[in-house]
Parts: C-alpha cells; structure tokens; sequence
C-alpha cells in the first residue's frame, strides 16, 4: 500500500550537507537509503521538520517549474522524431546557454523537491533513454563540453547489443557512471510496458535491473524510469518496495513541470520537441535569486 512508502528523515545538519553537496545518510521507516550526492547546489537551512514525508513534495517545491527534458537516440542520420544529429543537440545546448538555462543534477532536483532547498535561476534537467551508442559516442561528449549534467536511463538486456540501433558497452557505461556530470538510472531489464507484467516479471525487471546495475557499475542506483513512461499504482508500489528515491514518468498529453508531479514516483517530464516553449515558462522558484 502507498502508506507503507518509506520515509526520509533526516537533521538539520543532514539537510544542510545534502543542500551543499555532500552525501549523507536518510534513515527509512523500514531500513536505510542514501540521500545522492548534490552537485552545485545552493545552501540552505532546512530545519528538519520541513522535509516532505516519502513520496510527496515538498510545498515550497511547489512554486517553481523545473523542466526535465527527454531525449533519446543522438546519431548522425535520423531515423524518427525522437532522433537528434550531435549538431541538433549541440544547438539545444547552445539554446540554455543562451537562454540562462542552468542544468542540473537528478541529486539536485531531490534536494529541491523533498526540502524545498532553493535551486539555481532557470534549472533544468536533462535525461537520456534506452542507452544508445550515440550517447557515449556524442552526448556524453557534448555534456563534458558544455559542462552540464544529465541522467541515462539503461535497459540492462540491450547493453552492448548492437541489433538495429547501436547501445553503450558495459565499459563506456562505467566511464560515464565515474563521471560526476552522469546519474545513471534503471530503465529496468527488457523495456517492457509494466502495467501488463505479472507480479513476479514486475519485480524483476525493477528490482533485478537495480541489482545488475549495482553490481556491474559498483555503485549505487538510486532512481528509475518507466519504460514508455508508463505505470500505475502497483509499479509504483514495486519501485518504492525496490528503494528507489523517485522515479521519471512521460505521458502525453500531460507533460508538466517537474514540480508539478504527483510525487516523487511520477516525475514528469517534456519531450525535447518543447524546448523552445518552456524555456521561458522555467523558474525556480522565490529563493533562487539566492543561488547563482
């Protein structure tokens, strides 16, 4: 049952090192979670008692429009709408600069969300699906250029599969998860639609997926993204009975802000396409002239 969600407790000065960067422990109702590493994130002080209970948001959170954007394959040829060329993403990234974006990391967004942490003006997230070689061979690379982060949801059984499309290699996937630009996320095993999955296949492709990341990056999994960005309350209950953090939905025709999300289980997002439309709507809320 969703009363049963975890929940996060944590001090004021947890609160604060977690606004400030620095990974900290969050203790569960049921067990124990790590709070992600922040990065670049302003400073604030949280009293504890302001931190939203697992899985809502906080209210203060509720007052800006943080925009994740979604993306997928980036390759030389398009081959459907999703598709970007390197050139095409590089002129989005030209387009924040321009525009006063300020990306940032998935930990960052957390903070925000469960605590009402102020962000920096204009915040945007940007994420990437289904772990394609054009990730490796064209977005990572413009990310390190531009020096902005970004989240890569990963379908364990299309790793170093190169049918059709090609994918990230298990090796080029552990040189961007040791990169502090890069949030690696679940996409669960086989990119299934969850809402049709028994109970037993949900749990494998939202649990195992977490262990075969864990393992195979040596590091922790802390979220995860539906695939097709669909789910119901049964998936979300098995995402949260997984320990994830939060999880990122899309569904058309309700794509929204960030902060406008039912709760951290249905993150929400736009599809790249919107870019030019919610740049200008993007604010981060009454305390982020704080942040620079």
């Amino acid at each position: 049952m969703m009363n049963r969600f975890l929940t996060l407790c944590l001090s004021p000065i947890l609160l604060i090192a977690a606004a400030s960067g620095i990974a900290q422990s969050a203790a569960r109702s049921d067990g124990m979670a790590q709070l992600p590493r922040i990065l670049n994130t302003c400073p604030a002080n949280v009293p504890a008692a302001s931190v939203a209970p697992f899985p809502k948001l906080h209210p203060n959170a509720l007052q800006a429009r943080v925009p994740i954007m979604m993306y997928h394959d980036i390759l030389p040829a398009k081959k459907v709408a999703y598709d970007l060329t390197p050139n095409e993403l590089r002129q989005h990234f030209e387009q924040l600069k321009s525009n006063q974006m300020t990306p940032i990391s998935l930990a960052q967004l957390m903070a925000h969300l469960r605590t009402g942490s102020p962000l920096p003006k204009k915040s945007i997230l940007l994420t990437f699906d289904d772990g394609y070689g054009g990730h490796y061979q064209y977005a990572y690379p413009l990310l390190k250029e531009y020096g902005y982060p970004a989240v890569f949801s990963i379908h364990t059984s299309s790793v170093g599969v190169n049918a059709g499309r090609t994918h990230v290699s298990w090796q080029e996937l552990r040189t961007m998860a040791n990169d502090p630009l890069v949030t690696i996320a679940s996409h669960s095993k086989t990119h299934p639609v969850l809402t049709k999955l028994s109970h037993q296949q949900l749990v494998q492709e939202v649990a195992d997926s977490k262990k075969i990341l864990e393992s195979r990056l040596a590091r922790s999994v802390q979220y995860f993204t539906y695939p097709y960005g669909l789910y119901d309350a049964r998936v979300k209950r098995a995402v949260a009975n997984a320990n994830y953090l939060a999880a990122i939905a899309y569904a058309v025709p309700t794509e929204r802000f960030a902060n406008q999300s039912p709760d951290l289980l249905s993150l929400a997002r736009f599809e790249k396409s919107q870019l030019e439309k919610v740049m200008p709507q993007a604010w981060s809320g009454p305390s982020s002239a704080q942040c620079k």
